[in-house]
């Protein structure tokens, strides 16, 4: 009532208003229709009671939904609804759908790995892996923990459960969707797992027409970093770049695998006030650090939504017989066409390895003259000079950096050689000075296949370098009587994804996984 006599008040008063400036009769009857119209959505979108969310209720929406630790239905991993209801997969909307008005956002996103850290064929057959590992010890429910962060809408809506109870959605295949990062209001980095919170059963409150009518409460609600400050900070970042196997899963204790959150919460970046959005979502992180060590000055905040990582294997769309297609798990959604996208891919792996680039420094420290018959000695340093956190980081009992010394005389004699790689095999030098996390089963055998529900201990065959830190690692070789001087040194420091044993016993792959050049240094040796 209180409604309909404020919209009489408007339509009197603009109806005097209109006859004093003497417009016709229909001209006055349609402005007068546009202003109710206004001010009945007005009304409705700003003070009519919202809608209630579309959460699903275990047991009454979702039956035999297995939750075999507590009545957390997302546990062992941490991502949490804020009304504590799963999603229906019927309402909530796809990258496609946001594409329709940010289209270049969406461009950017769909090159990038948060599209696929669910779909990629990787990632897919790791969990395969684990769960068939556990397939006694309720193995699926366990993968909640890995999809907290790799699939989150498939766990928020109970997908991952041993009985197929919810039927499937667009949005599944997504990844980290739109969606999951624009409704989460709270965060716990220390925690780890998906430690999100995301208000998701409340966005059926816009339809297109509302988007379309009040922007701006959209973008409110869509959470703007204007509108939420969490969109701009770490803190949402280390929410799933902690990974801390719970005890649901195996163990006694808790095990911290990924620390990433914590490497930057350590550094200089965060006293700062570098946060990790300010590098990995600017156009190019490697122009970002370049300008930040040139000028010690924090470069302009841009936004992009590549989310430029490491993983150059997903984003080269010049391997052959579209081995790229096949890893990300199929082509994009969209409307993009294959070109398109595959140039898009190409340019997302060109700000990958100059991301790379950017991260280290290598330093050889050698004589000037050496003689014939004598032992020498070289140091070769790197510096972690671009990364803001610990180099490598992630999960390294995959993601490896490795240092390759080579030293020739004048004749291109070879006379040391240390870090080397078979590019028919894929296996690197096994005495080479190598970044890399052993992971040991109950039975200390070592794991390279990534089933983290299994491990019983780890260790580094070399510590990670923290972010401004360095590593210096000493070499000797003979100089043999006949060495041609003057000697050349020659360092590169290398990259790799992952273990060529994952490749082969986990993918089934007849595909060497090649490394990149992070970075290269060289100087020569007189000989006396």
């Amino acid at each position: 009532m209180r409604l309909a006599l404020i919209s009489e008040d408007w339509r009197i008063s603009y109806t005097i208003q209109l006859k004093k400036l003497r417009l016709n009769k229909p001209t006055r009857f349609l402005l007068i229709g546009g202003v109710i119209s206004a001010i009945a959505l007005f009304a409705a979108i700003f003070l009519l009671p919202k809608p209630q969310g579309t959460g699903q209720v275990l047991n009454e929406d979702i039956p035999f939904y297995s939750m075999p630790w507590n009545d957390n239905p997302f546990a062992p991993g941490n991502m949490q609804t804020t009304d504590g209801k799963l999603l229906n997969n019927a309402d909530i909307p796809s990258a496609e759908f946001c594409a329709q008005c940010h289209q270049p956002e969406y461009r950017e996103w769909i090159s990038s790995i948060h599209a696929v850290t669910g779909p990629d064929i990787i990632y897919e057959t790791a969990i395969s892996n684990n769960e068939l590992a556990h397939k006694n010890r309720h193995g699926t429910e366990k993968i909640r923990w890995c999809d907290s962060c790799h699939e989150p809408v498939n766990l928020l809506m109970g997908e991952i459960n041993p009985l197929p109870v919810v039927g499937p959605s667009p949005v599944t295949a997504e990844g980290t969707t739109c969606i999951v990062c624009h409704t989460a209001v709270s965060a716990d980095p220390l925690a780890g797992n998906g430690a999100l919170t995301l208000d998701i059963n409340n966005i059926n409150d816009y339809t297109e027409a509302l988007i379309m009518a009040a922007p701006a409460e959209h973008a409110r609600a869509m959470q703007a970093k204007s509108h939420n400050p969490l969109m701009g900070s770490s803190d949402f970042c280390g929410a799933c770049h902690t990974e801390i196997r719970p005890v649901e899963v195996n163990g006694n204790e808790p095990m911290h695998l990924q620390n990433t959150f914590e490497e930057w919460q350590d550094s200089e970046y965060a006293e700062k006030n570098i946060q990790c959005q300010d590098c990995h979502m600017h156009p190019d992180p490697a122009a970002f650090i370049s300008q930040l060590n040139e000028t010690g000055q924090i470069p302009e905040r841009i936004v992009s939504h590549r989310f430029v990582g490491v993983n150059y294997l997903l984003t080269d769309s010049n391997l052959p017989s579209n081995l790229v297609t096949y890893l990300r798990g199929g082509l994009p959604p969209g409307g993009i066409s294959t070109d398109e996208w595959k140039a898009d891919l190409l340019e997302q792996n060109r700000l990958i390895l100059d991301l790379l680039q950017a991260a280290a420094d290598l330093s050889i420290s050698a004589p000037e003259s050496v003689s014939p018959n004598s032992t020498a000695n070289l140091d070769v340093t790197i510096a972690n000079s671009g990364a803001g956190h610990s180099l490598p980081t992630g999960p390294l009992d995959q993601r490896h950096m490795w240092l390759e010394v080579k030293v020739t005389d004048a004749a291109g004699k070879a006379l040391y050689h240390s870090g080397w790689f078979d590019d028919k095999t894929g296996q690197v030098d096994p005495n080479a000075v190598i970044y890399l996390k052993i992971l040991t089963d109950k039975n200390g055998a070592p794991i390279y296949e990534h089933i983290l529900f299994d491990v019983e201990k780890y260790h580094y065959t070399r510590d990670p370098i923290p972010a401004k830190a360095s590593d210096t690692i000493p070499y000797s070789f003979t100089v043999p009587a006949d060495a041609q001087g003057p000697l050349k040194v020659e360092t590169t420091l290398w990259y790799r994804l992952a273990l060529q044993e994952f490749v082969i016993y986990s993918l089934k792959m007849d595909v060497i996984l090649p490394p990149v050049m992070m970075e290269q240094a060289s100087a020569e040796i007189s000989t006396r």
